[in-house]
């Protein structure tokens, strides 16, 4: 934790007076939430309810980080967007409502994908990483580089009405990898296919704010060692006691074996999108895209612009395909018939358009 070195005006012990009277936070409390560092990875439905909370509570420094645009499937349960939002990056939007609910931080929005080779750039000097994902190759990712990095990690996920949550410890506790190990996306459920219950989502992103909080303030963690399960379907809440794996190729002290292989794939398929078909391409590295210059060749190409926003840019190829462009590079292309399609589009802008180097792509 880094030094308190700031104090709270008269506005912001307004602010947070309500907290700061709780006997295990207190005015120092509250200095140490305002010093405190915090990523939230993905900011979907546990992502938006985590990020809120801790808009809400304090944390001055909130390092906000996701890869996708809005759409409407998502507003059932993603309660920072609206419909006017549909085609916006998700990070951007989110950083402009958390600042209108608290003035009092610092937010720093990231368009970027999050994987294994940069995860520890972006991670570094927080205080705590929060997952609000939906994939293990990405949690992977965090909890190797947390372990590395020796940064607090609090596990969350949940489908259906199901939700589970873990705090993760470097040195002290088991990994993700020891406990949701080898785990291949491919063969878990989706929650565009099986569904989501918001409030299975709400409980499980509550309980991971409760744990950051607990790390800022220096208190002992309530999930060390425990993983946390419930449904909110039979009302059932438990605690499993959980080991760390000595031979884990992650955290372990006796280490064998290979490490489980993250897979980067540059375009894949992704669901939800109104029915059509949809691609998804990350690009092998953040290419901070000059958006001024790719409004300038979609004017050129009379190509139509539907969202001009600070980190991306959603338009029309024709009446049928949309795309949305990130900073960073990442794209969804909607409406295309096949993988092919989607990157010789993606090609035409981003390489033959804009002069990016195919190296930094694939």
């Amino acid at each position: 934790m880094s030094t308190i070195d700031k104090e709270l005006s008269d506005k912001e012990i307004e602010f947070y007076s309500r907290q700061i009277v709780l006997k295990d936070i207190g005015y120092t409390g509250q200095l140490k939430l305002k010093n405190a560092k915090v990523c939230v990875v993905g900011l979907g439905g546990l992502g938006c309810p985590i990020a809120t909370q801790l808009t809400a509570m304090g944390a001055g420094y909130l390092r906000l980080i996701d890869r996708d645009v809005i759409e409407l499937s998502n507003l059932q349960r993603q309660h920072l967007y609206g419909p006017k939002f549909i085609g916006y990056p998700k990070v951007e939007v989110a950083a402009k409502r958390l600042e209108e609910l608290n003035p009092y931080i610092d937010i720093e929005p990231l368009p970027i994908s999050l994987n294994e080779r940069n995860a520890e750039k972006f991670l570094r000097g927080m205080n705590v990483v929060i997952d609000g994902l939906d994939r293990m190759d990405v949690r992977y990712a965090v909890n190797r580089a947390c372990i590395k990095l020796k940064i607090p990690y609090i596990f969350g996920a949940a489908i259906t009405t199901f939700g589970s949550t873990s705090t993760i410890i470097p040195n002290k506790t088991p990994c993700l990898e020891c406990f949701y190990g080898s785990i291949d996306d491919e063969k878990l459920p989706k929650c565009s296919t099986v569904g989501v219950h918001p409030s299975v989502i709400s409980t499980i992103a509550s309980i991971e704010v409760a744990e950051a909080i607990r790390i800022i303030l220096g208190q002992k963690p309530r999930l060390m060692n425990k993983l946390f399960y419930c449904d909110i379907e039979s009302l059932a809440f438990d605690e499993l006691n959980i080991s760390r794996i000595e031979s884990c190729p992650v955290c372990g002290r006796k280490t064998k074996g290979t490490l489980f292989p993250i897979k980067h794939e540059l375009i894949e398929e992704i669901c939800g999108r109104g029915g059509k078909r949809s691609f998804m391409i990350v690009p092998k590295e953040n290419l901070d895209l000059p958006l001024e210059r790719l409004i300038r060749f979609l004017a050129d190409n009379e190509l139509k612009i539907k969202i001009k926003a600070k980190l991306g840019i959603t338009f029309k190829f024709d009446d049928r395909i949309t795309a949305s462009l990130l900073k960073s590079g990442v794209a969804i292309i909607e409406g295309v018939d096949n993988k092919n399609k989607a990157l010789d589009l993606y090609e035409k802008v981003v390489i033959n358009g804009l002069g990016t180097q195919q190296s930094q792509i694939r």
